[in-house]
């Protein structure tokens, strides 16, 4: 890294030749640089006031006073347009770290400023730039609920467990993962597999093509697969059959409804719909939110009443549902704008 660098180790490790796990933090990387924190209410675009698309960070208020993800809201080089829907608010977290190229300095004449890094073009050039917030790790930890196997009866019924961390901080944070407010894994699933499956060959095998990693394919027999290192097909890795198959492939895994690893959402798939699902089954939402005391984990199975021919009753078995979280000192819920200098 051009010019200087700062190392800061945690408590008890070496600043000088500690691993970089150990480091609070080491400016031959950047740290993400919070610009701007813009509550909207409506759909108004609102200029950013940065000269490039920038990073940006989203969170609805679902409703007052509980923050979570899956905000609905897109950026370009001068505005922001967000979408809180029927949510009471868009929260967004500009970042100088450019999206697209992109270059912006403020005038920090008569303010006292730490700043280390090249810092020829912009701020973002600069790994530590005291001019801008930071995201600030209070606490990490995971929660888990235990759910029980549940029985309502054919009458079907909702049964909803939660597990919480009272964090103590007088003020909704920001927390990690970033997972959707609410995510109906059998939807998510069945969106996951539409995403997954590979377009070559209406998702059946075949030699002489690009399969990427994470390409779901079906053999002869409709046994799925999935991709594990991107490849150019060819006889030696048919899934299954070649002599090299499971160097680039393995068995996809079936859907476990009853072990969820929450931190495995973030990829939700957003704008999908699926058309066509007629058959037996049985719903699960997770949620994630926090609130101005406690991080929040809601596991709800919701059991369909018997109603032939579409549906027949099955009870739930015990499932257990687990997310490793980070809690941030940042506020969710505070307006700020550092770009004025």
């Amino acid at each position: 890294m051009p010019g200087a660098r700062a190392t800061v180790s945690k408590i008890g490790e070496d600043a000088l030749g500690g691993d970089l796990v150990n480091m609070a933090f080491d400016t031959r990387y950047n740290l993400n640089k919070i610009a701007r924190a813009i509550k909207s209410e409506g759909t108004a675009a609102t200029e950013h006031g940065l000269t490039y698309t920038p990073k940006i960070l989203a969170m609805r208020e679902v409703p007052t006073g509980k923050f979570a993800y899956g905000a609905s809201c897109v950026v370009d080089s001068t505005y922001i347009y967000p979408n809180p829907g029927t949510d009471d608010a868009t929260w967004t977290y500009i970042l100088v770290d450019p999206l697209t190229t992109g270059s912006f300095k403020k005038r920090m004449k008569g303010r006292p400023c730490i700043l280390i890094g090249d810092g020829k073009v912009s701020d973002y050039d600069y790994k530590l730039h005291s001019g801008y917030d930071t995201f600030k790790v209070f606490t990490t930890g995971t929660l888990t609920i235990e759910a029980d196997a549940y029985d309502p009866g054919s009458g079907g019924g909702t049964d909803t467990q939660t597990a919480t961390f009272n964090h103590g901080l007088g003020y909704a944070p920001i927390f990690a993962p970033f997972v959707e407010y609410e995510t109906d894994l059998y939807f998510y699933y069945m969106a996951n597999g539409t995403f997954n499956t590979s377009i070559v060959n209406g998702g059946t095998w075949q030699a002489s093509a690009i399969y990427k990693t994470g390409e779901d394919v079906m053999d002869s027999g409709s046994v799925l697969y999935t991709c594990i290192k991107t490849h150019t097909s060819s006889a030696a890795d048919e899934p299954g059959v070649g002599v090299n198959w499971s160097t680039y492939w393995e068995l996809a895994e079936d859907v476990d409804y009853t072990n969820t690893y929450v931190n495995n959402l973030e990829d939700t798939k957003v704008n999908l719909w699926v058309f066509g699902d007629d058959g037996q089954h049985n719903y699960y939402y997770i949620y994630l939110y926090s609130t101005s005391t406690q991080l929040v984990l809601e596991y709800k199975r919701v059991v369909t009443a018997s109603d032939e021919p579409i549906y027949t009753y099955e009870p739930e078995p015990a499932g257990t549902v687990t997310v490793d979280y980070t809690v941030f000192y940042n506020r969710a819920d505070e307006e700020f704008n550092l770009l004025i200098g």
